[in-house]
Protein backbone atom coordinates (compact mmCIF):
# COMPACT_ATOMS: atom_id res chain seq x y z
CA UNK A 1 0.00 0.00 0.00
CA UNK A 2 1.26 3.21 -1.17
CA UNK A 3 2.62 6.03 1.29
CA UNK A 4 0.18 8.89 1.59
CA UNK A 5 0.71 10.82 4.87
CA UNK A 6 3.76 11.86 6.70
CA UNK A 7 3.00 12.49 10.80
CA UNK A 8 5.43 14.43 12.37
CA UNK A 9 5.82 14.19 16.44
CA UNK A 10 6.59 18.03 17.76
CA UNK A 11 8.87 17.74 20.97
CA UNK A 12 11.99 15.71 19.98
CA UNK A 13 12.08 16.13 16.34
CA UNK A 14 10.26 19.91 15.34
CA UNK A 15 11.19 20.91 18.25
CA UNK A 16 14.11 20.62 21.12
CA UNK A 17 12.25 20.51 24.01
CA UNK A 18 13.58 21.73 27.60
CA UNK A 19 11.05 19.71 29.81
CA UNK A 20 13.50 16.75 30.29
CA UNK A 21 15.80 19.46 31.84
CA UNK A 22 13.39 20.92 34.74
CA UNK A 23 12.77 17.47 35.86
CA UNK A 24 16.58 16.43 35.59
CA UNK A 25 16.90 20.02 37.84
CA UNK A 26 14.66 18.97 40.45
CA UNK A 27 14.99 14.86 41.22
CA UNK A 28 13.30 14.98 44.41
CA UNK A 29 10.19 16.14 42.75
CA UNK A 30 10.09 14.30 39.43
CA UNK A 31 7.14 12.23 39.78
CA UNK A 32 5.50 15.13 40.69
CA UNK A 33 6.41 16.74 37.47
CA UNK A 34 5.83 14.53 35.26
CA UNK A 35 2.36 14.14 36.39
CA UNK A 36 2.08 17.69 35.89
CA UNK A 37 2.84 17.71 32.54
CA UNK A 38 0.60 14.66 31.67
CA UNK A 39 -2.14 16.50 32.72
CA UNK A 40 -1.18 19.72 30.44
CA UNK A 41 -0.69 17.00 27.92
CA UNK A 42 -4.15 15.68 28.33
CA UNK A 43 -5.61 19.23 28.80
CA UNK A 44 -6.80 19.15 32.46
CA UNK A 45 -4.66 22.10 33.22
CA UNK A 46 -3.83 24.43 31.33
CA UNK A 47 0.16 26.27 30.97
CA UNK A 48 -0.66 29.08 33.19
CA UNK A 49 -1.58 26.33 35.64
CA UNK A 50 1.17 24.14 34.98
CA UNK A 51 3.65 26.76 35.07
CA UNK A 52 1.98 28.12 38.91
CA UNK A 53 2.10 25.10 39.82
CA UNK A 54 5.64 23.77 38.49
CA UNK A 55 6.98 26.85 40.49
CA UNK A 56 5.56 26.48 43.55
CA UNK A 57 6.71 23.26 43.76
CA UNK A 58 10.10 23.38 42.84
CA UNK A 59 10.43 26.91 44.38
CA UNK A 60 10.78 28.82 41.23
CA UNK A 61 9.51 32.43 41.04
CA UNK A 62 7.16 31.44 37.80
CA UNK A 63 8.55 34.05 35.83
CA UNK A 64 11.96 32.39 36.46
CA UNK A 65 10.47 28.99 35.89
CA UNK A 66 8.61 30.16 32.39
CA UNK A 67 12.07 31.82 31.48
CA UNK A 68 14.15 28.86 32.22
CA UNK A 69 11.65 26.09 30.67
CA UNK A 70 10.84 27.67 27.02
CA UNK A 71 14.56 29.19 27.05
CA UNK A 72 15.28 25.46 26.50
CA UNK A 73 13.09 24.75 23.43
CA UNK A 74 15.02 25.45 20.33
CA UNK A 75 13.19 24.90 16.39
CA UNK A 76 14.87 22.05 14.65
CA UNK A 77 15.41 24.15 11.58
CA UNK A 78 16.45 20.92 9.48
CA UNK A 79 13.13 19.28 10.29
CA UNK A 80 11.25 22.47 9.38
CA UNK A 81 12.92 22.96 6.10
CA UNK A 82 12.35 19.01 5.55
CA UNK A 83 8.36 19.53 6.54
CA UNK A 84 8.48 22.69 4.20
CA UNK A 85 9.66 20.64 0.70
CA UNK A 86 7.38 17.66 1.50
CA UNK A 87 4.22 20.32 1.89
CA UNK A 88 5.73 21.78 -1.54
CA UNK A 89 6.38 18.81 -3.06
CA UNK A 90 2.64 17.97 -2.85
CA UNK A 91 2.86 14.11 -2.58
CA UNK A 92 2.12 13.74 0.99
CA UNK A 93 -0.51 14.99 3.48
CA UNK A 94 1.29 16.09 6.22
CA UNK A 95 -0.07 15.91 9.92
CA UNK A 96 1.54 16.96 13.70
CA UNK A 97 0.42 14.80 16.41
CA UNK A 98 1.75 15.75 19.91
CA UNK A 99 1.45 15.52 22.90
CA UNK A 100 1.14 18.79 24.27
CA UNK A 101 -1.54 20.84 26.74
CA UNK A 102 -3.92 23.48 25.22
CA UNK A 103 -1.93 27.03 24.69
CA UNK A 104 1.57 25.81 24.87
CA UNK A 105 2.23 25.49 20.86
CA UNK A 106 1.35 28.94 19.82
CA UNK A 107 4.68 30.26 21.19
CA UNK A 108 7.06 27.35 19.22
CA UNK A 109 4.56 27.40 16.35
CA UNK A 110 2.18 30.04 15.83
CA UNK A 111 -1.04 29.18 14.08
CA UNK A 112 -0.46 30.72 10.65
CA UNK A 113 3.12 28.63 10.31
CA UNK A 114 0.87 25.22 11.23
CA UNK A 115 -1.42 26.28 8.72
CA UNK A 116 0.89 26.55 6.23
CA UNK A 117 3.13 23.19 6.79
CA UNK A 118 0.41 20.79 7.99
CA UNK A 119 -2.76 19.63 6.40
CA UNK A 120 -3.73 18.17 10.10
CA UNK A 121 -2.60 18.90 13.64
CA UNK A 122 -3.69 16.77 16.10
CA UNK A 123 -2.66 18.04 19.84
CA UNK A 124 -3.47 15.18 22.71
CA UNK A 125 -4.66 18.41 25.02
CA UNK A 126 -7.50 19.12 22.95
CA UNK A 127 -8.57 15.14 22.31
CA UNK A 128 -7.95 13.73 25.54
CA UNK A 129 -5.97 11.10 24.66
CA UNK A 130 -1.89 11.02 24.65
CA UNK A 131 0.64 8.94 22.49
CA UNK A 132 1.29 5.81 22.67
CA UNK A 133 -2.43 4.91 22.40
CA UNK A 134 -3.01 3.42 18.97
CA UNK A 135 -6.95 5.39 19.07
CA UNK A 136 -4.98 9.01 19.16
CA UNK A 137 -2.78 7.54 15.60
CA UNK A 138 -5.76 6.41 13.70
CA UNK A 139 -7.55 9.73 14.68
CA UNK A 140 -4.67 11.52 13.18
CA UNK A 141 -4.87 9.23 9.84
CA UNK A 142 -8.44 9.81 9.88
CA UNK A 143 -8.11 13.67 10.11
CA UNK A 144 -5.51 13.40 7.28
CA UNK A 145 -8.51 11.38 4.99
CA UNK A 146 -5.92 8.40 4.88
CA UNK A 147 -5.60 5.00 6.63
CA UNK A 148 -3.07 4.56 9.24
CA UNK A 149 -0.80 1.80 6.69
CA UNK A 150 -0.73 5.15 4.43
CA UNK A 151 1.05 6.62 7.30
CA UNK A 152 4.82 7.09 8.40
CA UNK A 153 4.96 8.29 12.09
CA UNK A 154 8.28 10.55 12.95
CA UNK A 155 8.79 10.50 16.63
CA UNK A 156 11.48 10.63 18.74
CA UNK A 157 9.80 8.16 21.55
CA UNK A 158 10.25 4.33 20.56
CA UNK A 159 6.97 3.66 23.04
CA UNK A 160 5.28 6.16 20.62
CA UNK A 161 6.28 4.41 17.18
CA UNK A 162 4.99 1.08 19.24
CA UNK A 163 1.86 2.56 19.86
CA UNK A 164 1.85 3.78 15.94
CA UNK A 165 2.77 0.18 14.87
CA UNK A 166 -0.30 -0.86 16.88
CA UNK A 167 -2.67 1.44 15.36
CA UNK A 168 -1.23 0.17 11.79
CA UNK A 169 1.10 2.97 10.40
CA UNK A 170 4.80 2.46 9.56
CA UNK A 171 7.00 4.08 12.12
CA UNK A 172 10.71 5.60 12.49
CA UNK A 173 12.69 6.55 15.64
CA UNK A 174 13.77 9.86 15.07
CA UNK A 175 17.32 10.20 15.73
CA UNK A 176 18.74 13.56 13.12
CA UNK A 177 16.67 14.83 10.13
CA UNK A 178 19.30 13.32 7.52
CA UNK A 179 18.58 9.80 9.31
CA UNK A 180 14.95 10.02 8.91
CA UNK A 181 14.74 11.34 5.94
CA UNK A 182 16.95 8.45 4.69
CA UNK A 183 14.48 6.02 6.64
CA UNK A 184 11.06 7.62 4.85
CA UNK A 185 12.93 6.87 1.12
CA UNK A 186 13.13 3.49 2.00
CA UNK A 187 9.90 2.76 3.23
CA UNK A 188 8.31 4.84 0.74
CA UNK A 189 10.38 2.78 -1.85
CA UNK A 190 9.55 -0.35 -0.03
CA UNK A 191 5.66 0.25 -0.24
CA UNK A 192 6.27 0.98 -4.49
CA UNK A 193 8.07 -2.72 -4.67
Amino acid sequence: MAIKAVIFDCFGVLIIGGKKSIQHDFPSHKTELHDLAMRSDYGYITRDEFNATTAELTGLDAADFEARYWAKNVRNESAFEWVRALTISTDYSIGMLSNIGRGWLDDLIPEQERDELFTSVVLSGDVGMIKPAPELFALAAQRLGVLPQECVMIDDLLDNIDGASRAGMHGIVFDTTAQAQAELDRIVEAQRA
